[in-house]
């Protein structure tokens, strides 16, 4: 993991709303889980919100500690989502336009932004995860590792930014 990289920023459709990030992500990764295509679905169903997943029913993040993103525009237009009042998992929204921005698990050290907030240029997809779950008659490309669940290297990925974060959340 590079400490090089440059900043990025994320952005809503509209630019209302943006976050910047600092440093080298922690992975880049697509995600076939039931909870973020079911996610997805609803969040598309939002007027005029631009599309969450992929044709092949992947969603795409990009993993950054939670110590390294700031929003710096429009905090005022963020709501969370969540599939259950109870759900761990909450996704958030910028209203201006329906963009969805991130994902937190609430007892995570990282959040899941969204690739597609990103402009051109962003870190590329490195893994697919939870592909176990990908819709039906989908078949995936081998440009990068497939898995069926998280897969170790994904774990580890995620182990170490705590680790280096001095275990906080």
């Amino acid at each position: 993991m590079s400490t090089s990289s440059p900043n990025l920023t994320a952005h809503c459709t509209c630019g209302t709303v943006a976050f910047e990030t600092r440093r080298a992500p922690i992975i880049a990764t697509a995600c076939y889980c039931h909870s973020c295509q079911t996610a997805g679905r609803q969040i598309e169903q939002l007027p005029g919100a631009p599309p969450v997943l992929d044709a092949d029913g992947g969603t795409q993040f990009i993993l950054y500690r939670k110590d390294r993103v700031t929003c710096i525009r429009g905090a005022e237009h963020l709501v969370d989502r969540r599939l259950t009042p109870e759900s761990p998992t909450r996704r958030v929204l910028a209203t201006c336009c329906n963009s969805v921005m991130f994902l937190e698990f609430s007892k995570g050290h990282w959040l899941s932004l969204y690739r597609a907030r990103f402009a051109p240029g962003a870190p590329p997809l490195e893994m697919r995860v939870m592909t176990r779950d990908r819709p039906e008659g989908v078949t995936l490309p081998g440009d990068v590792p497939n898995y069926p669940g998280y897969s170790g290297k994904f774990m580890g990925k995620l182990f170490l930014a705590w680790i280096a974060m001095l275990l906080r959340r």
